[in-house]
């Protein structure tokens, strides 16, 4: 767990709307309680009814800010409307709002989120992030993520097509000029072939599926889960991510 301060999520909220035009539809698809506090989760579609679809997500961790603020720049700064003539891009903007505002990695019930979508009786959080898939619907989803471990940039990369791993390749090679990237042969015990993580046992054979396996279920053509070295800047991080996003979509 990293030591910012606590954060507010209803001033997240508020950020994400003053960002957002005419392009955007947000739908508030559930609440999510703790004590006297109610959290709103909320979905953002831009482009609707494009014929490639991108689901991205951020803050399923609450102690990984980098990935909320790159949602936050990615629509502040309108960097997606170079892509709405092909996208329909979907945004879940904060998965997980108690660990945002107290800046941990687990909810409000001491639950890690990202271990829980293969549960039928799993969080609320992890249901409504559920919700939004139907089978085949998404071509890419992509999660960021932080590494509080790790000197460099890397990613995960599993499909259900063929060139999924020329993709993850790309990514890596157009950060190297901006952010380190993390070369070691083993990463998070895993096997790692030059920043990505691709020789991933089949989802059938997993204990826990992340969201990214609940998302290959639902036969998502391409999942990629990005890893940002925590150790860097902020703003290093989130300028790694934005091009993480960008170079997926042009894909």
């Amino acid at each position: 767990m990293s030591s910012i301060n606590k954060k507010s999520y209803t001033a997240l909220i508020n950020r994400l709307h003053q960002s957002l035009n005419h392009n955007a539809k947000i739908y508030t698809i559930g609440h999510i309680k703790y004590l006297n506090t109610k959290y709103p989760f909320q979905k953002i579609i831009l482009g609707s009814h494009k014929s490639n679809r991108v689901l991205i997500s951020a803050g399923i961790h609450g102690d990984e800010p980098a990935g909320v603020e790159t949602i936050c720049t990615f629509l502040e700064n309108k960097r997606y409307e170079d892509y709405l003539d092909k996208w329909e891009i979907t945004i879940l903007p904060c998965i997980n709002p108690y660990g945002f505002e107290n800046n941990t990695r687990e909810n409000h019930e001491n639950k890690d989120l990202n271990r829980l979508f293969k549960d039928h009786d799993s969080p609320l959080e992890v249901q409504l992030a559920k919700s939004i898939f139907s089978p085949s619907y998404f071509d890419i989803t992509i999660e960021l993520h932080e590494d509080y471990d790790s000197y460099g940039y890397y990613l995960f990369q599993k499909s259900n097509k063929h060139d999924g791993l020329q993709i993850g390749f790309k990514i890596i090679d157009a950060l190297k000029e901006v952010i380190p990237i993390n070369l070691d042969e083993l990463i998070d015990d895993m096997p790692a072939d030059k920043g990505v993580i691709h020789r991933i046992k089949d989802i059938k054979q997993m204990d826990w599926w992340p969201m990214a396996g609940y998302s290959l279920a639902m036969k998502t053509g391409h999942c990629f889960t990005l890893e940002t070295p925590s150790k860097m800047a902020i703003s290093s991080r989130v300028d790694a991510h934005l091009i993480a996003l960008e170079q997926a979509l042009m894909c």
